[in-house]
């Protein structure tokens, strides 16, 4: 037997060692990052958490200035004056069929089974901004969390509508 045909195929006309043009190496010749391979450097950095108020300056809604990820859900959230909570709602963005509004005081946003009216002034604002989506939190103004109210953009309402079933008729 002659030594063409061997255990394993091997090109014609390359060597014996015609793997070594697969691998990287640096200009010295040695493998890049050192004598060993090393896997590609996990993004431990902390993220910046958006969902935590800053009570100190009225913001009506939260955009997500990293685009490394895209949004997920869309907080809504309000402020409940009798028993002092927020009270929140949390619906992803692929769920979101429709974003319907009237000028810039009025915003509805339907979610199939739920539905949300929001009321204010600037939305027109915000629903480029969801449209694109990047908000993350819409806020609603609550006059005994903030004490002046803001000339900017401004969220007075959110109100979950209730769909009725059609077919109960």
């Amino acid at each position: 037997m002659s030594d063409s045909y061997s255990n394993s195929w091997e090109p014609q006309g390359l060597g014996k060692n015609w793997t070594a043009m697969f691998e990287q190496q640096s200009r010295d010749g040695k493998p890049p990052g050192g004598s060993f391979q090393t896997s590609p450097p996990q993004d431990d950095a902390p993220e910046e958490d958006t969902s935590a108020l800053d009570l100190t300056d009225y913001k009506p809604w939260i955009i997500q200035r990293v685009r490394s990820r895209p949004a997920l859900m869309l907080e809504l959230r309000r402020y409940e004056p009798r028993s002092g909570l927020w009270q929140g709602w949390a619906m992803p963005y692929h769920g979101l069929y429709a974003v319907e509004y009237i000028g810039e005081r009025m915003l509805s946003l339907d979610f199939g089974a739920r539905q949300f009216v929001i009321e204010g002034r600037g939305l027109d604002a915000l629903a480029r901004h969801i449209q694109q989506g990047k908000v993350e939190t819409i806020l609603e103004y609550a006059p005994s969390v903030w004490a002046a109210q803001p000339v900017r953009p401004l969220v007075t309402a959110i109100r979950e509508t209730k769909v009725q079933d059609m077919t109960a008729r």
